[in-house]
């Protein structure tokens, strides 16, 4: 994984004072809030077994068709995230799972626990990973990992500031430094895909 041409990337889009486009109409920006307080009550009211309902929220951001396998070790793993006050835990905890309860996918359990906490999780996914020139090797648990080391080296950056108060101006709701940071790499990604 080559987090130097992700950062490489960020620093000319940073540089040159571009800002990824944040539309309030967007359905993507429009339902994120929704999802995360829908994944909130979901977890309060269904405890451990709200991971399948939530699963499914996430799944529906991706076009792909979920299957879970759940054992009784990965029950309580959405009260463990919810539990991760740093990147550190948030590292430890995924080094601790194997295989991916969730299609087998960090993409997918990635987007599962940044509902779940999106202070210390981004989001993992295609787009982000053809940044780090991880397209073909996206589904290794390791990368996952240096994904969310980057991310939170990146959280002081002008770029990533200006991002989360944009989203609170002209979508009129707050996201995290790591949901700000994984924005950015993945508006970059999706240029780049095009």
């Amino acid at each position: 994984m080559d987090c130097k041409k992700a950062k490489k990337r960020i620093s000319e889009e940073e540089d040159n004072n571009r800002i990824p486009c944040i539309d309030p109409e967007n359905r993507y920006i429009k339902s994120y809030p929704y999802l995360l307080k829908a994944t909130k009550l979901l977890h309060k009211e269904l405890g451990v077994d709200s991971i399948i309902a939530i699963s499914h929220i996430a799944y529906g951001w991706m076009p792909t068709i979920l299957t879970y396998h759940f054992s009784k070790h990965d029950e309580n793993i959405l009260d463990k995230a919810q539990r991760v006050k740093s990147f550190e835990e948030a590292r430890t905890m995924i080094g601790k799972i194997y295989p991916s309860p969730v299609n087998h996918s960090w993409i997918g359990l990635s987007k599962v626990l940044h509902f779940t906490n999106p202070e210390f999780f981004p989001i993992w996914d295609t787009k982000v990973a053809g940044l780090f020139g991880a397209g073909n090797q996206m589904k290794k648990r390791q990368n996952y990992i240096d994904y969310i080391s980057f991310v939170e080296s990146q959280l002081e950056r002008k770029i990533v500031l200006d991002v989360q108060e944009k989203f609170e101006k002209q979508a009129d709701y707050k996201v995290s430094k790591a949901r700000a940071c994984e924005f950015i790499l993945f508006s970059l990604g999706s240029k780049s895909a095009a």
